[in-house]
């Protein structure tokens, strides 16, 4: 069915489940899927072959959570007053079993790992809304490790656990964005947040999600 609908130049959308850290080849092993949970299960899990694929969409959050509790390497956790009120605006708790999700600041180190390992094409950032009330936001540029800079993502689970956040401050922007629907009409503030994004990871934000509601999108 899949190749005839190629053969017929029918477009197929492909959706990823979980996120590329808990990729079982590329994620951080062992507390990662039975499975490959970035583009690379594309192939593997729908029989499309590699080279039929035209284009993919890197989804991330505006901060970063990991479900289960202090499982797993999470350098950008924040167990204090961001962390708690991210996750109680974010409604960051698991759909089936309602366990808090870990809450923290934006890893640009990971995402930036994660977008070259699946060759994304733009991102979609969702949630941006729920970093209204921040008079101040972080975004981690690079891991520290005994003193030293990292510079990268680091190939070992245990290398990764050792890694401390080197932390760029930001400006936040203090205004409900909930409502807006252009690109131009975001607050200075916000717009500087995800170009500096779009800079760190290498590839461009062509739509933000400013709400839980389908039509709550923002496309440039």
């Amino acid at each position: 069915m899949i190749h005839k609908a190629l053969d017929d130049g029918l477009r197929i959308l492909v959706e990823g489940a979980q996120g590329t850290l808990l990729d079982v080849d590329y994620g951080t092993y062992p507390y990662v899927s039975a499975s490959n949970a970035s583009a690379h299960g594309i192939a593997t899990g729908s029989g499309i072959p590699g080279r039929r694929i035209d284009e993919i969409a890197g989804v991330v959050k505006a901060y970063c959570t990991r479900v289960g509790a202090e499982t797993g390497p999470f350098p950008t956790i924040n167990h204090g007053e961001a962390g708690e009120f991210i996750r109680k605006r974010g409604k960051e708790y698991g759909t089936t079993t309602g366990r808090p999700r870990q809450c923290g600041w934006l890893d640009l180190v990971a995402t930036r790992y994660s977008a070259r390992i699946n060759e994304i094409d733009y991102i979609v950032m969702t949630l941006l809304d729920v970093l209204d009330a921040f008079a101040e936001l972080k975004v981690c540029v690079d891991y520290e490790i005994d003193g030293q800079l990292l510079g990268r993502f680091p190939a070992s689970c245990p290398e990764l656990m050792r890694c401390k956040p080197v932390y760029r401050e930001m400006p936040g922007w203090n205004t409900d964005i909930t409502g807006i629907r252009r690109w131009e009409d975001l607050p200075l503030k916000a717009r500087e947040y995800v170009e500096f994004i779009e800079r760190f990871v290498g590839a461009p934000v062509k739509v933000i999600s400013v709400g839980p509601e389908r039509e709550q999108k923002i496309y440039r």
